[in-house]
């Protein structure tokens, strides 16, 4: 989503997050938001 990933990857630049920090949780909150939409396609939950 640019409307929320782009300020946050602003925000994270200006704040000098360390790039592992940034990149492990960017990483788990894609994963967990296709795991989400995998399950709804799914109608598991």
């Amino acid at each position: 989503m640019p409307i929320i990933g782009d300020p946050l990857t602003l925000a994270a630049g200006v704040m000098k997050e360390p790039l592992w920090r940034f990149l492990l949780l960017v990483t788990l909150a894609k994963v967990g938001r296709y795991l989400v939409l995998t399950l709804i396609t799914l109608q598991v939950l």
